[in-house]
Parts: structure tokens; C-alpha cells; sequence
């Protein structure tokens, strides 16, 4: 009878906790000097912040043996990320006449390289016969930190997408 009212209100949490957890990065950033690269801070800290949750959650279920509900609780928590949390604060910020400027030097680099990895993570589940096996998780976890790893590097400037100008 209450879950409309208790949705919403999870919802607000996360937004507060979301502040939040922007607000205290920033500050670390800017206390070691990368207050001029966001993307550094964005990509380790507050990813690792936002997915260790989801992985959490994910282990729990899966040693329950419920490993579809791991999977569909990881993909549906970044759905919701990219289709509800990243659109409505674009929309508010647009409805009350605000700008957002968003720096995109190697997104397409970078989304590219996570196109690629999708690819390659598909035909690696259809090696695996559509199962969880250890090669699986190992390719994932793999694929993740060479893409961390590049993002990183282009991030510090040590190599540059050769898409941007």
C-alpha cells in the first residue's frame, strides 16, 4: 500500500547519498591536485563507489544459486543508470533553462573501446555454452581493467584518441 510512496523516497536517497558522494570526490580531487581531471576521479572512485553495491548484491545472490538474478540485477542496475539517472537531471537542468557543458575529449574513444568489449564479451558467453564459468568472469574482469587502463591513460594525457582533434 506504501510502495509508492517508499520508491520515492528511495529514489531521494540516492540522490542525497549521489550528492554527496560527488561532493566529497571533488574535494578529494581537488586536495591531490586533479581538480582539472574529473574523469579520473569519476572513473575510479566513484565507479568503484557505485558498483561495489551492485557486486555485493550480485555475489549474495549467486551463491544462492540464483546466477540469472545476478546478472539481470547488474545489467538492470546500469540501465537504470544510463535511462533514468543520467536523462533526468538533463531534463530538469534544460526545463529551467540551465546549460550543461559536458567535456567529451575521447568519448568516442571510449565508447568505441566499450562497444568492442560487448563484442567480445557476447562471443566469450557463447564460447562458454551460456553458462558462468570461471573464463567468463576472468574475461570480464579483464576487459574492465584494460579498458580502466586505457581510459586512464588518455585521461593523464599519456596517449590521446586519435578521433579528437
Amino acid at each position: 500500500m506504501f510502495f509508492p510512496i517508499t520508491f520515492v523516497m528511495s529514489i531521494l536517497w540516492i540522490a542525497v547519498f549521489s550528492y554527496l558522494m560527488v561532493w566529497w570526490t571533488e574535494t578529494l580531487g581537488r586536495t591531490i591536485g586533479l581538480a582539472e581531471k574529473p574523469e579520473i576521479m569519476g572513473l575510479t572512485l566513484i565507479a568503484a563507489g557505485t558498483s561495489v553495491p551492485d557486486l555485493i548484491t550480485s555475489v549474495i545472490v549467486a551463491r544462492k544459486g540464483l546466477g540469472d538474478m545476478a546478472v539481470s540485477s547488474s545489467l538492470g542496475s546500469n540501465l537504470f543508470d544510463i535511462c533514468v539517472g543520467l536523462p533526468i537531471p538533463w531534463m530538469l537542468s534544460i526545463a529551467t533553462g540551465s546549460k550543461i557543458e559536458v567535456k567529451a575529449d575521447g568519448m568516442f574513444c571510449s565508447v568505441l573501446m566499450l562497444f568492442a568489449m560487448l563484442i567480445a564479451i557476447i562471443c566469450i558467453i557463447a564460447i562458454c555454452k551460456w553458462r558462468m564459468t570461471k573464463l567468463l568472469g576472468c574475461s570480464m574482469f579483464l576487459s574492465y581493467f584494460v579498458y580502466l587502463a586505457v581510459a586512464l591513460c588518455m585521461g593523464l594525457n599519456f596517449i590521446s584518441c586519435i578521433f579528437d582533434k
